[in-house]
């Protein structure tokens, strides 16, 4: 069997299971084809198959493009990505204005700036799902005054109703890793007031037409002009079990484009990737210099367990002996993962339909049987089993703030540390220097409790955002 067949052994049991109606898988080696495969259909109602040329969103992997752009402007001597973002944002007020003063295009690029989740995305798009900020009960109302909330149509919207917002910074800038929409959302005005085109134009003009990419776009009126368009799925618990359905209303947010809403299909993609698979270069077109691909894909900052963040991207700097490139992405009607191991020639895309296809371990699966490993093969090697003191476990215990109105317990049952998370007790294991590994869907996944200079746990890493410890 060879690992193509394996790689389809593997993934439709889960593709089934979840119910997804479709996903593309694509992977290239050394910018030729070696792998194409459409699961499913892009239109489940009407038996239209998904294909490589199938129009679909890839929502945060879009944050890759948006730091290619902040890369060219820095080639061309617009910026330079340690300038303070107040040179180009002077109307941008936080809690803490000195820790303003500091933020710099670094951290907005590296999720470092400081912010917290906030709820900014429910008045900048429309077309969230289950989302009805005229609720009183609606969490937004805890964090911003109704007569502060106004759809946010511009930049200084974005910030007016950022500065209105009742929040903490977790930090000062540089200090921590915490995953913001809202950074990337201001990049995004950073490379528009620079430039002097809107941030979709430039885009355009710079990248998806330098790469040859023919159907990527992010103007969901446009959709109609390409051949193959995705439809959208949700899923619904209702009685007799999960049913997937069609939802006509894409998500739609003209000021959030730079943090994800761009749409795009497996073989543009894999176009795209090639520039830091080259070193900079999309065929004979040369997107980026060498020396900003390198400095894109740089460690810049720890963010799990063999993990870091560059500009963009995630970056495994040992993975199975060799570098790993990726980033994964998720709205309504959106799950996405793109991989690129550029010491191999290897880049790879998966995009679904579906927001709760579990595309990270179907990309995973075809990048191990590509490789020789068992498809299941963990993305990150975790180390042996630390067991931790009974006593000592209390310290991780608590309640740790997702928003105002989500948290996670971690509590001890019978000596073993667990989460709560998605309606479940996740067990713990500890592998040491206050991480632990839990399996919450088919692949186990590394979290973190952080200490403060005196010791006391004060706050958990899970996945790419950091919960504060509730007092």
């Amino acid at each position: 069997m060879d690992w193509q067949e394996q790689f389809e052994q593997a993934a439709q049991p889960i593709i089934d299971q979840c119910q997804v109606p479709g996903v593309c898988v694509g992977l290239n080696q050394d910018g030729k084809s070696m792998y194409r495969r459409g699961f499913g259909y892009r239109d489940k109602e009407r038996h239209w198959e998904i294909t490589p040329d199938t129009v679909m969103g890839v929502a945060s992997i879009t944050k890759s493009f948006t730091c290619v752009a902040i890369m060219q402007l820095q080639e061309a001597g617009k910026l330079e990505v340690h300038d303070p973002v107040l040179a180009y944002l002077p109307e941008l007020v936080t809690p803490d204005q000195a820790c303003t003063e500091r933020m710099t295009i670094h951290h907005f690029m590296t999720h470092t700036a400081g912010f917290p989740l906030l709820p900014t995305d429910y008045l900048a798009i429309k077309g969230l799902p289950d989302v009805d900020i005229a609720d009183e009960n609606h969490p937004i109302h805890k964090q911003i005054k109704k007569e502060q909330q106004k759809w946010v149509n511009t930049p200084e919207d974005f910030m007016e109703v950022m500065s209105h917002i009742d929040y903490q910074l977790l930090g000062p800038p540089g200090a921590q890793f915490s995953y913001s929409n809202d950074a990337y959302t201001l990049l995004g005005a950073i490379i528009e007031r620079v430039s002097g085109k809107t941030y979709e134009q430039y885009i355009i003009d710079h990248i998806l037409l330098p790469a040859g990419m023919a159907n990527s776009s992010f103007a969901l009126q446009e959709l109609s002009k390409y051949k193959e368009v995705t439809t959208i799925y949700r899923l619904a618990e209702k009685e007799g079990g999960p049913e997937v359905y069609p939802d006509p209303q894409w998500e739609e947010g003209p000021v959030v484009l730079a943090s994800g809403h761009l749409n795009t299909t497996v073989n543009d993609m894999l176009r795209y990737m090639d520039i830091y698979r080259t070193g900079g270069l999309v065929g004979e077109e040369r997107i980026l210099s060498k020396a900003s691909v390198e400095q894109m894909t740089y460690p810049h900052v720890r963010m799990g367990y063999g993990q870091y963040y560059g500009y963009g991207l995630f970056v495994t700097p040992d993975y199975y002996g060799t570098t790993k490139l990726e980033h994964s992405g998720g709205l309504k009607g959106v799950a996405s993962q793109m991989v690129i191991l550029p010491e191999r020639g290897i880049t790879a895309i998966a995009i679904a339909n579906l927001a709760e296809t579990p595309i990270v371990e179907l990309l995973n699966f075809a990048i191990n049987t590509q490789e020789g490993r068992p498809a299941d093969a963990p993305s990150v090697p975790f180390g042996a089993e630390q067991p931790v003191a009974a006593a000592d476990l209390q310290a991780y215990t608590g309640t740790y703030r997702v928003t105002v109105d989500r948290k996670l317990p971690v509590t001890v049952d019978s000596d073993v540390l667990t989460l709560g998370l998605g309606g479940k007790q996740l067990a713990l294991r500890p592998i040491g220097d206050d991480y632990f590994v839990m399996k919450q869907d088919i692949e186990e996944q590394a979290i973190r409790f952080h200490r403060d200079q005196s010791g006391q746990v004060t706050s958990l890493s899970v996945g790419v955002v950091r919960l504060p410890k509730e007092v």
